[in-house]
C-alpha cells in the first residue's frame, strides 16, 4: 500500500494522492500506483494552484510583515524574544522551489511574525538530504506539465495564504514554541515520516501531529480539518464533472477521522487504497 487511493464508484479514473512536500533523491522511482494516477489522470488540483507560486510568495511575504513602527518584540512573550536573539537563526528566503536559503541573526526578523519565523527555522541535520524541488507536489507538477494536463488547486492563492497569514499573534507564539520544542533526533524522525507515507501508514503519519493536536487543537483543524470539510465540496464537483482526475495534497489530509477519505466515503462514495 501507499499513499494513493482510487475512488472505484467514479465515472472515469479519479485518484486521492497524498505528499510530502521535501523528499530526497532515495525516494524515486516512486511506487506503481503514484505513476498510475499520473497516467490515468487528465486533471490535476494541489492544494492551490502552483502555477501561481509567485503570486503566493508575495502575498504571504507581504501578510507575514507587521505594519510600520511594529514588530515582534511587542507582539510575543519577552523571554521567548530573549531567548530568540541568543540563539536562533532565521532564513531570508522561501527554499521551497529550489532557491537557495542563507542564514542570518535573529535581528533581521523582527518585522516578521512568529508563525514566518516557525516556517523559517532551519534544522540542518533532519533536511540536509531532502529538498522542496524533489517534493512530490513538485514532481508531479513537472509531470504534469509535461503531459498537458490541466492544472488548479482547490483553495485560490488568497485562501491558501490565510492559512498562516490569517493568525492571531498569539496563535503565531503557539507555533513558533512548538517549532522550538526540542525534537530528539529530528533526522530519525523524518526518516520514520518518509517510510510512512511510502507504506500508505496513515496511522503512523497521523500521529506525528497528536501532540500538536492536544495543545492547540484549533490550530491543527485550521491547518487540515477544516479546509478538509472545505475540499470535499469542490473533490465532489469534480467527481461529477466525469473528467479523470488526481487531487494532490499534503499525506495528512488523508489521515483521521476527518480525513478527504473519509468524508468522501460519508457521502457514498467507495474509496480503494493502492
Amino acid at each position: 500500500k501507499c499513499c494513493v487511493w482510487r475512488v472505484t464508484n467514479a465515472k472515469v479514473s479519479f485518484y486521492l494522492v497524498g505528499s510530502v512536500h521535501a523528499l530526497g533523491e532515495d525516494d524515486y522511482p516512486l511506487p506503481a500506483p503514484y505513476e498510475i494516477a499520473l497516467r490515468d489522470a487528465k486533471r490535476f488540483l494541489f492544494e492551490f494552484d502552483p502555477t501561481r507560486y509567485a503570486e503566493f510568495e508575495k502575498k504571504l511575504n507581504a501578510v507575514a510583515r507587521y505594519r510600520h513602527g511594529e514588530d515582534i518584540r511587542s507582539k510575543i512573550d519577552p523571554k521567548l524574544f530573549a531567548w530568540l536573539q541568543q540563539n536562533i537563526s532565521t532564513v531570508n528566503s522561501d527554499a521551497r522551489r529550489g532557491k537557495k536559503s542563507q542564514a542570518t541573526g535573529f535581528d533581521s526578523g523582527l518585522g516578521y511574525k512568529p508563525w514566518w519565523i516557525a516556517q523559517h527555522l532551519v534544522d540542518k541535520n533532519a533536511y540536509s538530504n531532502v529538498s522542496a524541488s524533489r517534493g512530490l507536489d513538485d514532481y508531479f507538477l513537472g509531470r504534469a506539465q509535461r503531459l498537458g494536463r490541466e492544472i488548479g488547486g482547490l483553495e485560490s492563492v488568497d485562501e491558501h495564504v490565510a492559512v498562516l497569514g490569517g493568525l492571531s499573534d498569539r496563535d503565531g507564539e503557539i507555533i513558533l514554541r512548538d517549532a522550538l520544542a526540542p525534537q530528539k533526533n529530528g533526522a530519525a524522525q523524518l526518516a520514520r515520516m518518509r517510510r510512512a507515507w511510502r507504506k500508505g501508514d496513515t496511522a503512523t503519519l497521523g500521529a506525528s501531529d497528536t501532540r500538536f493536536r492536544k495543545e492547540a487543537p484549533w490550530i491543527a483543524a485550521r491547518f487540515v480539518d477544516d479546509r478538509n470539510r472545505k475540499w470535499v465540496e469542490r473533490i465532489e464537483e469534480e467527481l461529477k464533472s466525469g473528467k479523470p482526475t488526481a487531487i494532490v495534497a499534503g499525506a495528512l489530509h488523508f489521515s483521521g477521522p476527518n480525513s478527504i477519505v473519509r468524508l468522501l466515503e460519508k457521502r457514498g462514495y467507495t474509496i480503494e487504497q493502492l
